[in-house]
């Protein structure tokens, strides 16, 4: 089984270093229709600022905007402060550097890896192993039907790797 992970990011900015709210991820075959484990953790903003990630005012006045729902679930939950958020991840991920996906080239990845970088502890991917599902979702227009919430990060990390699933099957990849 080839085994990649997809990674979807909440956050309160937009930049390399935008503070984390929360970090969704799941395990996968892009060549078959199965998902495996699931991974999910809520991260204290206030932690993430005194580490050095950044929040952007728009990104916050954006999440005003966002359905109720959307809201609650980044903020009604207990959250780890940064580094033990980070540590739980690199735990679930394992020891051996798997092709990592993001949703977009400098988006999640990015944010990700320079969280482990100012927390000064090692991230559980190798940087040849980031993956821009962005990219690969360019080339294909077919979607399955949405399922869980929006701006949720496993909801969405859940459906990013289903919809790669799909695109890879569609275009006869071999990833």
């Amino acid at each position: 089984m080839s085994t990649h992970v997809m990674i979807d990011c909440e956050t309160l900015g937009k930049g390399n270093y935008a503070c984390l709210l929360s970090v969704g991820a799941v395990k996968f075959d892009p060549r078959v229709d199965e998902l495996g484990d699931k991974f999910y953790v809520d991260i204290d903003p206030e932690s993430c600022v005194k580490h050095g990630l950044r929040m952007d005012v728009s990104t916050v006045m954006w999440w005003l905007k966002q359905t109720e729902e959307a809201r609650n679930a980044v903020t009604d939950h207990e959250r780890l402060d940064l580094p033990a958020a980070l540590e739980g991840f690199a735990d679930w991920f394992g020891s051996t550097s798997l092709p990592t996906w993001g949703n977009g080239a400098t988006f999640d990845n990015v944010i990700v890896r320079n969280a482990y970088t100012l927390c000064d502890i090692a991230c559980p991917w190798e940087y040849y192993d980031d993956r821009c599902f962005r990219t690969l979702k360019s080339l294909s227009d077919v979607r399955p039907p949405r399922a869980g919430l929006r701006h949720h990060a496993l909801d969405d990390a859940i459906y990013q790797a289903q919809t790669m699933q799909m695109i890879v099957r569609n275009l006869g990849l071999n990833l």
